[in-house]
């Protein structure tokens, strides 16, 4: 079902690109390892703990070793990066499943990635990208924040800053010292970062 692009092994964590056929479903169940997965192409529906997500090229998941999930494939081939650890790389701190839509955890898979193809030392950008999965948790999130994150992603949208304060019925100031402090990185960074994800998702498809 799943057509592994690379793979590469350490003692700590082993890092794998794969990418599902479309229209499959895996029947439930579970791994031996702790798991993290970037969405990198594609859509798909997990189910775990009686609860359904639907993630897209952006999303993360976070998936403790002995987590029995289903997953759901959609019409077009998902390409994820992954990464297993025999044990959690954070001593001390339990964490449980849950799907993250965080710009900053996204940006540091694909350097991750470079880093792997690269041949270059993993430990740095494995460290960035764990620490980047507490970004969102217990973060209030207004819901005019949310519509401004949707405007963004919207990338044939060219409305400034001061109109998206102004849709959103704040100060453009306050509007970036509060996107940054929910999302992890600057208006203009979001903006780039969903160019750059929705061309990395158009490059994958024409990898079908």
């Amino acid at each position: 079902m799943a057509e592994l692009l690379l793979v590469h092994r350490t003692p700590t964590v082993t890092i794998y690109l794969a990418r599902y056929r479309p229209n499959r479903v895996m029947p439930r169940h579970a791994h031996d390892s702790h798991g993290i997965s970037v969405v990198l192409g594609g859509t798909l529906a997990e189910e775990a703990h009686h609860h359904t997500a639907t993630p897209s090229a952006g999303w993360t998941v976070v998936k403790p070793a002995g987590t029995f999930h289903e997953n759901r494939f959609g019409r077009e081939a998902v390409t994820v990066l992954g990464l297993t650890f025999a044990e959690w790389p954070e001593p001390g701190r339990r964490d449980e499943w849950r799907w993250i839509d965080s710009a900053r955890t996204w940006r540091a898979g694909l350097r991750l990635l470079r880093a792997v193809r690269r041949g270059e030392c993993q430990d740095e950008p494995v460290t960035e990208l764990v620490a980047t999965l507490h970004d969102m948790r217990a973060r209030g999130r207004e819901p005019w924040l949310a519509r401004v994150k949707d405007a963004l992603d919207d990338i044939s949208s060219r409305r400034s800053v001061r109109e998206l304060a102004a849709d959103a019925e704040v100060h453009p100031v306050y509007l970036a010292r509060r996107f940054r402090a929910a999302f992890g990185v600057s208006l203009r960074e979001y903006r780039q970062i969903a160019q750059v994800r929705r061309a990395t998702q158009r490059l994958l498809g024409t990898r079908r």
